[in-house]
């Protein structure tokens, strides 16, 4: 069992770090209605999953590469995730929800640079919840993509729309006018009639640390 782990490991990586995200088709919205890609898209996001990952975290010139487990409730907004490096062993085990996180299990090593908790909790949060615009969003129509703009506490949200499905392929975060972290979504895929996107990045533009995710496994419920 220990060697059948590594090798789907040591596979997973080998995928993440040699083939590139395939960029977003550049497609014409313009006779695209907003508010019906909203409602479709949002019709077509699972309410509950369980999900395997490559994962690269990039901070600064360091990176290290991992398997991240996640499971979450996007309804409940709550969430798991564990990261495992390429021998099996566990780096990490956390659980959170829209507020704040629990860590149930963490390497030192990752805790001497900082609160490394809170940014994957973060990052886990902005990547897979609240992807849907409210209806009251100011709706911004270009020529190949449609932006969701969302009014929040100190800043602002948009969801932007783009490619041949006109899927949501970017959500990006404003802090006092100034862009603070960003969500890329690339080459979705379904299953059992709900979308999934195959290839992620987190960027947080404040912090200066991302990371890239490609999607290996489902769970849908």
């Amino acid at each position: 069992m220990r060697i059948f782990l590594i090798g789907l490991l040591l596979t997973c990586f080998c995928g993440c770090s040699s083939v590139p995200f395939k960029p977003t088709a550049s497609v014409s919205v313009q006779n695209i209605t907003p508010e019906k890609i909203r409602d479709d898209f949002a019709a077509s996001l699972p309410e509950k999953f369980e999900l395997l990952n490559s994962v690269v975290f990039q901070y600064g010139t360091s990176s290290f590469v991992a398997l991240g487990y996640t499971s979450a409730d996007i309804k409940n907004k709550v969430f798991a995730v564990t990261g495992l490096n390429p021998a099996g062993i566990k780096l990490f085990d956390l659980s959170g929800n829209d507020t704040g996180i629990e860590t149930k299990f963490i390497l030192p090593e990752f805790s001497a640079k900082g609160d490394f908790a809170k940014a994957v909790g973060e990052a886990v949060r902005k990547i897979y919840f609240d992807r849907i615009p409210p209806s009251s969003a100011k709706i911004i129509k270009r020529k190949k993509q449609i932006i969701f703009q969302e009014s929040i506490p100190d800043g602002m949200v948009e969801y932007i729309f783009a490619g041949a499905d006109n899927l949501l392929t970017e959500k990006r975060y404003y802090q006092t006018g100034r862009p603070f972290s960003s969500v890329f979504y690339y080459e979705y895929l379904r299953d059992n009639s709900k979308l999934y996107p195959q290839d992620i990045v987190f960027k947080h533009h404040q912090y200066h640390y991302q990371l890239r995710l490609r999607l290996k496994q489902i769970w849908g419920w």
